[in-house]
């Protein structure tokens, strides 16, 4: 009975974390490895690539129609990044990689369908 129990809390508890998605309306807060960019607040924090050279800081996040198929974000998300004062080097989009700056830090952003990755690129990194 008791395992029974345990794997009804864990069902619904995984089920609970798979019906995140992306509404403008719930707002933002701040990134798990820099509290100055902002990512949906309900995005469900996954674990992050591991971190290269290139990378000082990494995390994942799943979230249910954060990018359409080619990993286009929703244009409100990019104003709110903007809003918080970060600048798209727009020079150095690569496809759904989108690179950020903001008091000399750069963040890069990547969308795919129902994730997204957010890298804050280490000091030495030349874009």
């Amino acid at each position: 009975m008791k395992r029974l129990l345990a794997a009804a809390v864990l069902s619904a508890i995984v089920l609970t974390g798979c019906s995140y998605e992306y509404a403008n309306e719930d707002g933002y807060r701040m990134a798990v490895i820099n509290e100055g960019f902002p990512v949906p607040k309900n995005a469900y924090e996954v674990k992050p690539e591991d971190c290269t050279t290139e990378i000082a800081k990494s995390a994942k996040y799943k979230l249910k129609n954060i990018g359409d198929a080619e990993g286009t974000p929703p244009a409100e998300y990019l104003a709110e990044i903007e809003k918080w004062g970060w600048t798209e080097l727009t020079d150095k989009r690569i496809g759904n990689t989108h690179y950020y700056e903001k008091e000399g830090k750069i963040i890069s952003l990547i969308i795919q369908k129902n994730v997204f990755d957010v890298f804050e690129m280490s000091d030495d990194v030349d874009l």
